[in-house]
């Protein structure tokens, strides 16, 4: 069942379409969906759409931060991250079938905001809007996830996924399936919305919730994929359709927030090679790297791609916001 809906910021009906796929990245359909743009306001959806009820299915078994992860995995992605990243990198990446492995972990470096604002001796613990599992978090990884923050904060999820909020449980991570189910009165340090802002039904409801369950003093960080992105740009249908419900641009991000009342308090876009990569396997991008790259040409790639992250061309934004 689809759902034909009105521009979610400013209610207009006026759009034009500007990409239209189906699912080739996850494969669970061969539907055609359709982003279209508002001309009022410039807001990129996807219209129509899957209503809450039905989204559910186009989200693959595997889909990987719903899932259980073991010690063992776990500790194996964080060590191929910091070998991928460090001068080690190109050492290791001499090892046959070693240099791969190491290609998706290459990612830049940022600090990161949540322990940061713990660092700082701020209170109030942490709300992680789709969390998945709380074992995994996309970026960050393990160290960045719900798992890893309870020794340093009171933490808690809002997660759709069943099978991943029955692992919460077991981590004794509450957690609840939707945002009306959390308490009136519970209001948090931080609010996190990691990578999951672009598959809500209504990013209007989403902020109207952090703007009353933010402490005065709190942060609310946002990471969405960058509509205006180079990969974007370069190739306006490689978008994950149909989960990916809202294509944000920086200046999208940045009504939201004025509307209900907060400020940037910082911005930055970032690329990494795996995503192309990912995109190139899946059809949805050009190849313009061989089969099988080097752990050397992906890294050259991460230099490339740092200059377009300073002009704001990369794929990728995270937004940390605090309320006025």
């Amino acid at each position: 069942m689809m759902e034909l809906i009105c521009c979610d910021y400013c209610g207009s009906s006026d759009a034009f379409p500007i990409a239209r796929q189906t699912d080739k990245l996850h494969g669970t359909t061969t539907e055609m969906f359709s982003i279209v743009r508002c001309s009022n306001c410039g807001l990129r959806y996807t219209n129509p759409r899957p209503t809450s009820q039905e989204i559910g299915k186009y989200y693959a078994e595997t889909y990987s931060f719903h899932a259980r992860s073991s010690v063992v995995r776990t500790w194996i992605r964080k060590w191929l991250k910091f070998l991928a990243n460090s001068p080690f990198g190109v050492i290791v990446a001499a090892i046959p079938g070693l240099g791969r492995r190491l290609i998706p972990h290459i990612s830049p470096s940022f600090p990161d905001p949540v322990r940061q604002y713990y660092a700082s001796g701020k209170q109030g613990g942490l709300l992680d809007i789709g969390c998945g599992a709380g074992q995994s978090a996309h970026y960050w990884g393990a160290q960045g996830a719900l798992q890893a923050y309870q020794r340093i904060a009171p933490v808690a999820g809002v997660e759709i996924s069943e099978p991943a909020r029955r692992i919460l449980g077991e981590l004794a991570i509450e957690s609840w399936s939707d945002i009306d189910e959390v308490p009136a009165d519970a209001r948090f340090g931080v609010i996190r919305m990691n990578w999951s802002l672009e598959h809500v039904h209504s990013p209007t409801r989403y902020f109207e919730f952090m703007r009353t369950h933010i402490l005065p003093h709190g942060l609310v960080i946002i990471t969405v994929p960058n509509a205006e992105g180079i990969i974007y740009r370069l190739a306006p249908d490689c978008v994950e359709l149909p989960i990916h419900l809202y294509h944000f641009s920086r200046g999208d991000i940045e009504h939201y927030a004025a509307r209900h009342r907060f400020n940037v308090k910082s911005f930055a876009t970032f690329s990494y090679p795996g995503m192309f990569l990912a995109a190139c396997d899946a059809g949805l991008f050009p190849r313009f790297m061989s089969e099988s790259p080097s752990y050397a040409e992906a890294k050259e790639l991460q230099r490339v791609l740092s200059r377009f992250d300073k002009l704001e061309f990369g794929n990728d934004m995270m937004f940390i916001l605090s309320p006025n």
